[in-house]
């Protein structure tokens, strides 16, 4: 073999293999750390997959929409917290954690994220509900996802500042669809400023 047939095929070897790297590299999202400053940061991992709030990159009704609302506030049947949060970046993820406490407030502490029959309702409300339409580890689901009185989880409220207004925690919780398939979501972690009204 010559010099030139060589060096012809080391460069092609080279641009090759540059080729497949760039191919092969995925940015996959992290979860954020555990914070307790109102950072406004939320993830979980969904049957060990990651999920964080976020909105698509190009969105033209972006400024009507958010992609992490929390309300806490007082209602007729004591305090709510109520944490929205979606990811509609290659298909959509949505999900609701509920609290409710007939104390004058929340407290730092657990709290079950099962199901809440309130004195206003007589009807059952899931304090946890996944929408999925998107794959999760290479399974496309498209479902919803709620806990109940058998299947659930907890939410632990780590810190609660109401002169900042901000609420941080962690929680899990697996949840079940109406044709009997579970999720499960693991690792959980929010610092969010709230709305109260």
């Amino acid at each position: 073999m010559n010099r030139n047939s060589f060096y012809l095929l080391a460069m092609c070897f080279l641009v090759f293999i540059a080729c497949n790297s760039d191919d092969d590299v995925t940015v996959m999202d992290e979860l954020p750390a555990i914070s307790t400053a109102g950072l406004n940061t939320f993830g979980c991992l969904i049957d060990g997959q990651v999920f964080v709030a976020k909105k698509e990159e190009f969105c033209t009704d972006c400024d009507y929409e958010t992609e992490l609302n929390l309300t806490y506030e007082k209602t007729s049947d004591g305090y709510r917290f109520a944490l929205a949060t979606s990811n509609k970046v290659d298909g959509e993820i949505s999900m609701q954690l509920e609290v409710y406490s007939d104390e004058d407030f929340l407290n730092e502490g657990k709290y079950s994220l099962s199901e809440t029959t309130l004195e206003s309702n007589d009807t059952p409300l899931s304090n946890a509900k996944c929408v999925i339409d998107k794959k999760i580890k290479g399974v496309a689901l498209d479902s919803e996802f709620y806990t109940n009185k058998s299947i659930g989880g907890v939410l632990e409220i780590i810190r609660i500042d109401q002169e900042s207004k901000f609420i941080s925690g962690t929680f899990y919780f697996s949840a079940l669809d109406d044709n009997g398939q579970f999720v499960n979501v693991s690792d959980g972690r929010f610092d969010v400023t709230y709305n109260n009204y």
